[in-house]
């Protein structure tokens, strides 16, 4: 039994009433990880879909293709698999950066963090966070996305 509850619970309980499932979760470990983020300090970042926009979910659910997922954080297991996903996005979506961001955030997620998902193929994961989590005090912008030519930022 879950001695946690996860940040969004009551909206996870309401899905699985619904029909979702919750996928199979597994402990990070200390895994390094890589989001998303937006560098201006007025934007949110480390925020699940549904949060961001609550009129998505409504959608989904009208089209019976509600899911958990919307109430995780996307992440990536190294920064490559980010960049690539990233400009993959990019060329199909050309305001991706006022979207899901315009930097690469790095960090480790802990198990007392949450839980993830499996890594797919592309390095992409979900993570579902507990409550008390906050990612904007672990994880650091380390990348601008949309610059090629600049350099990482990492010390």
């Amino acid at each position: 039994m879950q001695m946690t509850k996860f940040k969004y619970q009551n909206e996870i309980d309401a899905l699985v009433a619904f029909g979702c499932q919750l996928p199979e979760l597994y402990a990070p470990n200390g895994i390094p990880a890589c989001r998303f983020a937006f560098s201006n300090s007025g934007r949110q970042n480390h925020v699940p879909q549904y949060v961001a926009s609550p009129k998505r979910m409504l959608l989904d659910i009208g089209k019976n293709k509600a899911s958990t997922s919307l109430l995780a954080l996307s992440c990536f297991d190294t920064a490559v698999h980010a960049e690539t996903f990233y400009q993959n996005l990019k060329k199909a979506f050309h305001n991706i950066s006022s979207a899901i961001g315009d930097s690469l955030s790095e960090g480790s997620l802990t198990d007392a963090d949450g839980k993830k998902t499996a890594t797919s193929a592309n390095g992409h994961f979900d993570f579902y966070e507990y409550e008390g989590c906050d990612l904007n005090k672990t994880f650091l912008i380390t990348k601008d996305l949309n610059n090629n030519d600049e350099e990482d930022k990492r010390i």
